[in-house]
């Protein structure tokens, strides 16, 4: 929600369009986003979010892959990283001279030749640097953040580019008679916002997509082996990886995220299956 709202009001409000936003501290986050994939930094980056800034405010750590833990067989662990692997060598890419090694008996791991997996492993990071000379490819990266309070940094910004924040909760929505899209919406103190186009951030209760516009549900349920997550904050007992950790258990899988100041984990279970 806060992150469409700070991107419109940066974009679209210097446009002379009014960005309001309404969102209800009543109403819990489901708390398990704290890791994240590479286009996060691009978003920042957009955003002119000073990086430092931003992992001071959200107790931020920094992200250069996935460990997988007793996926392929207990006591195996891989690292899916971000970033490519090697460079392309007069117009052909690396995985061909790589494959081409293998083919000839060659043992060397693929693992060596892609910077996040090295960084990983070591526990070292290094920031890329803008007109960098080195042949080497950037190494890929992104964030462990607190959820909670990266959405607090976002307010602020959106508020910053003239964003209008109103606490409340939506109860109702009101359509136009003529056509059928939504003419507004009403909070539960009886306040209505107008608007000519609205975006539904209303979680699982899709108040606007599903209630009002009743556009249907697609149930995935037939693809996703998992439909619980259990989410558990505790203390770190070392310092920060800097990547996720990712376990294979007989229950489903679990996830270690380290922060700043605290670590996050958790589990994704199997779904129930329904005895006749």
């Amino acid at each position: 929600l806060v992150m469409a709202a700070a991107a419109l009001g940066k974009f679209m409000g210097r446009a002379g369009m009014s960005i309001e936003l309404i969102e209800s501290e009543e109403i819990g986050t489901v708390g398990v986003g704290e890791a994240t994939i590479p286009p996060i930094v691009e978003f920042n980056r957009t955003m002119q979010i000073d990086e430092a800034e931003f992992m001071r405010a959200t107790q931020a750590s920094i992200k250069l892959a996935i460990e997988f833990v007793d996926w392929t067989r207990l006591g195996h662990s891989y690292i899916h990283p971000f970033g490519q692997y090697g460079v392309p060598m007069e117009g052909v890419y690396f995985h061909h001279f790589w494959l081409r090694h293998r083919a000839r008996g060659g043992t060397l791991s693929h693992d060596i030749f892609n910077p996040s997996t090295v960084a990983a492993r070591a526990g070292r990071f290094a920031r890329p640097m803008p007109g960098d000379p080195s042949p080497l490819p950037p190494v890929g990266y992104a964030y462990h953040f607190d959820a909670g309070l990266y959405a607090a940094f976002l307010r602020r910004i959106a508020e910053s580019h003239g964003v209008r924040r109103h606490e409340g909760k939506i109860m109702d929505v009101r359509l136009r008679g003529e056509d059928g899209y939504i003419e507004s919406v009403v909070t539960s103190d009886g306040r209505t916002f107008e608007a000519d186009f609205f975006i539904d951030c209303s979680g699982f209760r899709a108040l606007l997509i599903g209630k009002a516009l009743q556009v249907g549900h697609q149930d995935w349920s037939h693809w996703l082996l998992g439909d619980r997550a259990i989410a558990v904050q505790t203390e770190n007992v070392a310092p920060p990886r800097p990547y996720t950790q990712a376990f294979a258990e007989d229950f489903g899988w679990r996830w270690g995220i380290p922060l700043q100041h605290r670590a996050g984990n958790g589990s994704r279970q199997p779904r129930r299956r329904r005895v006749r």
